[in-house]
């Protein structure tokens, strides 16, 4: 019953929409003024009663009640230079892969893979994290502005963007994941631990 309703609504939406193309003068406005006011009476009432009636959205971004004693865990990619020092990875490195969606199959994907897929994907990284230092280090922006220079949208005001890159080419890249509370966070100096979950290529052992 309820994709039923959910298809009428949806239907109903076609209907207007079609019904002011064969509409003209003022009988047209009163099409347009008709769908308008059928949408956001739709919108209104999917929003307060947090519906799903797709494509008309309940606008929940998330669910539930935050707190302060849970933890929230992060994992961080960082590029490996020749000398061993780490530079952390601007979050548009592999783009169009948005830095948080790449951070989920690291802790979820690459562990379930073979290790000769697990060493193709790693090696590709790597190969991209070389190829967004060499723009970033020509002056060349990442991300949206990519394509669209000042024009481009940031995916997130509040992305860490980092300030520079080193002058030599990437020899590895290692992953580390943080876990803290947001109490522990509002202590100062606050520096989570850190546990390394991936690097590569991997660290030789033996002589």
């Amino acid at each position: 019953m309820q994709e039923l309703l959910r298809f009428g609504s949806f239907a109903a939406f076609l209907f207007l929409g079609l019904r002011i193309r064969a509409r003209a003068g003022a009988e047209r406005r009163r099409a347009v003024q008709a769908l308008l006011v059928y949408v956001l009476a739709l919108l209104a009432v999917v929003g307060l009663l947090q519906w799903d009636d797709w494509p008309f959205t309940s606008h929940t971004i998330a669910v539930g009640r935050a707190r302060a004693d849970s933890r929230v865990c992060q994992t961080q990619l960082f590029g490996v230079d020749a000398r061993g020092g780490e530079w952390r990875l601007d979050p548009y490195t592999f783009t169009p892969v948005y830095d948080s969606i790449l951070q989920y199959w690291l802790e979820d994907g690459l562990p379930r893979l073979g290790t000769p897929e697990r060493e193709a994907a790693l090696a590709f990284l790597l190969a991209r994290a070389e190829e967004s230092r060499r723009r970033r280090a020509a002056g060349r922006p990442l991300g949206p502005q990519r394509l669209l220079g000042p024009a481009g949208a940031p995916y997130w005001l509040l992305l860490p963007r980092q300030p520079g890159v080193p002058p030599d080419p990437y020899a590895g890249l290692r992953a580390y994941q943080s876990c803290w509370t947001t109490e522990e966070a509002l202590r100062a100096p606050f520096s989570p631990a850190r546990r390394l979950t991936v690097e590569w290529p991997p660290p030789r052992t033996g002589a």
